[in-house]
């Protein structure tokens, strides 16, 4: 284990001994840092006798029986150990600065650490470029490394194919031979990755539309080159349809009557064709849904598109959905096919269907009715066989009487609705997922998962989750990447979770998304979700009116009242 680090000035100012110690060092007599070495587990020794460590093969290193082990990593495992002994007579110093130098040590691994890796990075770097150039050989898809100015560096196969020169050929060559120095220049200002449309010019002197992938390749925080990968215009649909969707039944947690309830529903209609409208508050898991049901349908093997109508400015959104010719407007210079299309043979989720600009509300009904597209600045329709799944926060029902969302389309798209119940309402199924994302969160940074204090689970239970599962993901991450002891503390929360005066127990008045129920404004909007809920059937009425602790005629007269349908 080899570093320039002069990691002992960091510590100048303490009164301990600081030793970083390989991990073939001889540490038979020493049981402790046998342990720190096989596990990669920290360890803070107090007293050595109490770790059964009477003789020590290290005593010239540390004279005292009060220190700090923290594991030195390089690629996941432990190459050696940094070691903080107290000076003698300093014992108790640093029982009692125990946080502090704790800090300070974790500091000095993790710059250990990112030396050694940028050490072994330099002299691995030929290796991996001999590598890299062999790799090339066998890439089956268009791929070049381009220099700053334009040079060509490497390509693969395909590149050769697509183009019909060989490698000799097309190595040294400039980029501009291929394509047009207006391309170039537009992907030179790639500083991140990023898609661009372009046109190449063949050798039978014809031009082909591609997309091109622009990554900058860095070196030492410089730009050096880019790596480009091309893809066909006409191959993008057959990429997207061979992507598989992330999530199935399996993946919703909870075992509470609520979340439960809303599964049953979705499975029995998943095998159908029928369109659903999946409906809930941010942060409940309206994609996951739709995923899942995608997953248990007969489309699984065809292409699951998804599209957020509330990501993508108004006046791209049509192109978007339905696609567009060349020429249509300034900048399309190819045909496009739109979302729709994508999804041919498979299902579209549309996300936030409620921010839908009115103007295009008319276009998606035919879409919905016909199950026909029209390209922007096309003539002619094109079918497609698509299920139609939406999503949306808002209240539809709301947005229809201000006139702001079409009666006709939503009647079409609300035909099966699926409520998912906010965790409030699941409230005994948070365990269940703090568990689930404290093991993934854990695994993904290679760390042990933590044990929760009791007042941490308190306030984790009691805390009414605006934000829904997505903020319990949050908070999860937050304390796992935080915490550095194996308890997860007050002090691990994030700070609005540490103000006892915004946790507290759980009370429907307290609490402003449950408090909204009691106001006229929203009344409406929370018996209408009921109904989604549970259904419109007298049994179904009557499960509403105990949630709403309301006599069922106080609910018929409130559905009469809202010409609630």
């Amino acid at each position: 284990m080899e570093t320039e680090i002069d990691y002992k000035k960091i510590f100048d100012a303490y009164p301990v001994k600081v030793e970083l110690l390989p991990d073939n060092m001889n540490q038979r007599n020493c049981p402790i840092l046998n342990k720190v070495i096989q596990t990669g587990m920290d360890m803070f020794v107090k007293n050595k006798l109490e770790h059964t460590c009477e003789s020590c093969s290290i005593k010239e290193f540390f004279q005292t029986d009060t220190f700090m082990i923290k594991a030195i990593f390089q690629e996941r495992k432990v190459v050696g150990v940094l070691v903080a002994a107290a000076l003698e007579g300093y014992e108790s110093w640093l029982i009692e600065n125990e946080n502090e130098l704790e800090v300070r040590l974790d500091f000095c691994r993790e710059w250990i650490c990112n030396t050694l890796e940028n050490n072994q990075l330099r002299h691995t770097n030929h290796s991996i470029l001999e590598e890299v150039n062999g790799i090339f050989s066998f890439i089956e898809e268009p791929v070049l490394i381009v220099g700053l100015d334009g040079t060509i560096h490497n390509v693969s196969n395909r590149v050769c194919l697509e183009f019909n020169k060989v490698r000799s050929v097309l190595i040294g060559e400039n980029i501009s031979d291929i394509l047009s120095q207006d391309d170039w220049k537009k992907m030179k200002t790639s500083k991140k990755q990023q898609e661009w449309k372009i046109s190449c010019l063949l050798p039978s002197g014809k031009l082909k539309a591609f997309t091109a992938m622009v990554k900058p390749l860095l070196a030492d925080g410089i730009f050096v080159s880019y790596l480009i990968r091309l893809t066909p215009i006409k191959d993008l649909k057959k990429k997207i349809s061979e992507q598989r969707v992330l999530y199935s039944f399996h993946d919703i947690k909870g075992t509470s009557d609520p979340i439960q309830n809303v599964v049953d529903i979705a499975k029995r209609i998943a095998p159908s064709d029928t369109t659903v409208i999946v409906r809930g508050e941010s942060g409940t898991g309206k994609e996951v849904f739709a995923q899942a049901i995608h997953q248990a349908s007969y489309r699984k093997d065809g292409p699951f598109i998804p599209l957020n109508c509330a990501a993508i400015p108004e006046s791209l959104l049509e192109s978007e959905l339905f696609g567009h010719v060349k020429g249509a407007f300034t900048g399309a210079t190819s045909d496009k096919a739109g979302r729709f299309e994508l999804a041919d043979g498979g299902t579209i989720f549309l996300d936030e269907i409620g921010d839908l600009p009115f103007p295009l509300q008319a276009k998606l009904l035919r879409v919905v009715q016909e199950r026909k597209i029209e390209r922007v600045g096309d003539t002619k329709s094109t079918p497609v066989n698509v299920r139609i799944i939406t999503a949306t926060h808002r209240n539809l029902e709301d947005l229809v009487a201000r006139g702001d969302f079409r009666e006709d389309l939503y009647y079409r798209l609300n035909v099966i609705p699926i409520l998912i119940p906010p965790i409030r309402e699941r409230r005994e199924d948070i365990p269940i997922l703090i568990d689930f994302y404290l093991n993934k969160f854990s695994k993904e940074q290679f760390r042990s998962p933590k044990r929760i204090s009791p007042e941490v689970f308190e306030r984790l239970l009691a805390y009414s989750w605006p934000g829904n599962i997505r903020e319990l993901q949050n908070v999860v991450y937050h304390f796992v990447q935080l915490e550095i002891g194996e308890l997860v503390t007050v002090e691990s929360l994030p700070e609005y979770l540490r103000t006892k005066a915004k946790i507290g127990a759980v009370n429907d008045d307290e609490n402003p998304l449950l408090r909204r129920t009691d106001r006229n404004l929203d009344e409406k909007e929370r018996i209408i979700e009921l109904l989604d809920q549970y259904g419109r059937g007298t049994a179904a009425k009557k499960k509403v009116a105990i949630h709403l602790n309301i006599s069922l005629p106080t609910l018929y007269r409130k559905i009469n009242k809202y010409k609630i349908k």
